[in-house]
C-alpha cells in the first residue's frame, strides 16, 4: 500500500485531530477518508462503524478476550468479500486494531481495557500468540460481586 508524508502546520493538525476525535478514528484514517470522498469512486470499508461494533461486542465480554474473538473483527474477509471492497483482510484488521487499542487507551471504551499480568513482580501487558489481550472490567466486576 502506498504510503504519503504529509508536513502541515500544527495549527492545521490540531484542528484534523480534534475532527478525528470526535469521530473516534485516529487522524490518518480521517485524512484517508477525506480523500477517498474526494478522489474514490469505489465501496470502501467503514472503520468507524466498525471500531464502533467491536467496542459494543467488548462490552458484552465477560472474560479476557482479544479481537479476533469479536464477530466484527473476525468476520472482516467475509464482509470484504461480499461488498466487493479492494483491501486485504490484512491491513483491514490491522487498522482496526490500532484504532481499537486507541479507543481503549484514551478510554472511548468505557470499562473496556488491556489485561495485565504480573511477571517477576512487574506488572506488564497481557498478550496471547503476539496478540493483545482485553478485559470487560464491568463485566469482571460483576461477576467479582464489586
Amino acid at each position: 500500500m502506498p504510503r504519503v508524508n504529509l508536513s502541515l502546520s500544527q495549527d492545521l493538525y490540531d484542528r484534523i485531530e480534534k475532527e478525528a476525535k470526535k469521530q473516534n478514528v485516529t487522524v490518518n484514517y480521517y485524512v484517508c477518508e477525506m480523500i477517498e470522498e474526494k478522489f474514490g469512486k469505489r465501496t470502501t470499508y467503514d472503520y468507524s462503524v466498525a471500531v464502533g461494533n467491536m467496542i459494543k461486542e467488548a462490552k458484552k465480554m465477560d472474560k479476557e478476550f482479544t479481537l479476533a474473538d469479536l464477530p466484527t473483527f473476525s468476520d472482516v474477509g467475509e464482509v470484504l468479500v461480499e461488498y466487493k471492497i479492494k483491501e486485504s483482510p490484512a491491513q483491514v484488521r490491522a487498522r482496526l486494531g490500532k484504532m481499537f487499542n486507541e479507543a481503549v487507551r484514551q478510554g472511548t471504551a468505557k470499562g473496556v481495557e488491556r489485561a495485565t499480568t504480573v511477571k517477576d513482580g512487574e506488572e506488564q501487558l497481557k498478550f496471547y500468540s503476539r496478540a493483545a489481550v482485553y478485559v470487560n472490567k464491568l463485566n469482571q466486576m460483576k461477576k467479582d460481586g464489586k
